[in-house]
């Protein structure tokens, strides 16, 4: 077909076709493997799949399960890790992008992963020359894509006391710098260590404390682009709550999600209709009523990822040894119609998240094959 269709053309058909497709396609000839490998192509079939595909990743503990975003999560493959990391080593997750899973070696290396499982590749980042970045390691971590400068990049922040160091790494660089001058110049307390950053709007989002003279929790926010940090603050109701609160990407804003504690025996969920405007904020879950009554709250354990239509996926609880069901939880509808969608998925062990992807050729141009990454 290459002998008699312009090369243009080809792109235009195979940025059309699923990446395993695409990958099968680089045998064809040398100009196709070429066209394959490049940059704007690899951005081009991205930007196709991203408004074709429908999927959710699924966080297990040694596997990652690739779904179907509907009515049932169709379970449609499941990867192994990719890398061994020996006989005590895990993995920690850091986040995902454009078909990209950035992962920790939590010992005895404490590498850090890009890692594409639709083509069974991955990128170790380079290690730090730094003292207290090795002593302290990791103490937070994002992941997340520059738009203007289109360069994938992570971030490093170790706390010692109050004294930070934070570090960036640039993939289009391969290279980490240190930033010396961040904001807000108010007296930071920090993140909660390796607590899991959202990336939303060109911008990570961790739980944060900052102290003006009295512990104040926060959202810190930090621009990709801009490489600034910048402050969002939690629902007034939360202000004061001193437990852990999760973070999670609702459409192209986010949502806070309080946890199921002994005396606050309930999940809650806030969601900021507008990005970063603080009178937004609105309680679209308490599924237990001031008076206890609920119809679904007591069995109601953790929100753990939000489908493209926003409806929520939820584990749900249904007593003290029978498990927890993956269950969905349509959020638009009035809060006394809310009802729980069993979707007949029983787990036997808690789900960390579920998050939006989208298969993608992001880093067929560079890294190594996986060593354990094959597909089941």
């Amino acid at each position: 077909m290459s002998e008699y269709l312009p090369l243009d053309v080809v792109a235009l058909i195979l940025r059309r076709l699923p990446v395993e497709t695409v990958v099968k396609c680089t045998a064809v000839c040398k100009a196709w493997y070429a066209l394959i490998k490049h940059p704007s192509f690899i951005s081009n079939h991205l930007q196709a799949a991203s408004l074709r595909d429908d999927l959710l990743l699924q966080r297990a503990l040694h596997h990652y399960y690739l779904r179907r975003d509907s009515d049932d999560l169709e379970e449609l493959k499941k990867f192994r890790l990719p890398l061994d990391c020996g006989e005590w080593g895990t993995f920690t997750y850091v986040g995902t992008c454009n078909g990209l899973i950035c992962l920790v070696v939590c010992r005895p290396s404490w590498d850090i992963v890009l890692w594409n499982p639709s083509i069974h590749k991955h990128f170790i980042l380079p290690r730090f020359a730094c003292q207290q970045v090795r002593d302290h390691f990791p103490s937070c971590l994002g992941f997340g894509f520059d738009a203007l400068s289109e360069d994938y990049k992570v971030i490093l922040i170790a706390c010692e006391a109050h004294d930070l160091e934070i570090w960036l790494f640039s993939l289009n660089n391969c290279s980490w710098f240190r930033l010396t001058e961040f904001s807000p110049k108010h007296r930071w307390c920090g993140v909660r260590e390796l607590r899991q950053a959202v990336f939303v709007n060109g911008a990570l989002h961790w739980s944060g404390v900052l102290n003006y003279g009295v512990i104040r929790h926060v959202i810190m926010a930090f621009d990709l682009s801009t490489e600034k940090f910048y402050v969002m603050n939690y629902p007034t109701a939360l202000v004061d709550f001193d437990h852990d609160i999760s973070l999670i990407k609702y459409e192209d804003s986010i949502a806070v999600v309080t946890p199921r504690i002994l005396y606050y025996n309930q999940v809650e969920c806030w969601v900021m209709k507008e990005y970063n405007i603080d009178s937004s904020w609105v309680n679209v879950l308490r599924p237990m009523e001031e008076d206890g009554n609920s119809g679904f709250g007591k069995h109601l354990m953790d929100v753990f990822g939000v489908r493209k239509n926003g409806e929520v996926l939820v584990n749900s609880s249904g007593g003290l040894f029978s498990g927890s069901e993956i269950a969905l939880l349509d959020l638009n509808c009035h809060r006394k119609e809310q009802q729980l969608k069993h979707l007949g998925i029983w787990t036997h062990h808690t789900l960390s998240s579920v998050v939006s992807f989208v298969e993608s050729l992001v880093l067929f141009d560079k890294g190594e094959q996986d060593h354990e990454g094959q597909l089941e």
